[in-house]
């Protein structure tokens, strides 16, 4: 191993991540961005096309997935 700080480790009782930060990843406020239902990616809501399926509504790129 190396001579760097350990970020996460194991404890006794199988829990990790004590120095991990709280929250999301995906903004503080609700519905900010949104999963494409084709390649999975978060986008804003203004990237994205609404499309039926399956009697509901889905959401994908707007302008074709990466």
């Amino acid at each position: 191993m190396s001579g760097e700080d350990t970020k996460t480790r194991i404890r006794s009782g199988g829990l990790r991540y004590q120095s991990k930060t709280p929250g999301s990843e995906f903004g503080s406020a609700f519905g900010v961005t949104m999963s494409c239902f084709r390649c999975g990616r978060h986008k804003p809501r203004a990237q994205l096309v609404s499309f039926p399926i399956a009697g509901t509504r889905q959401w994908r790129c707007k302008d074709g997935c990466a």
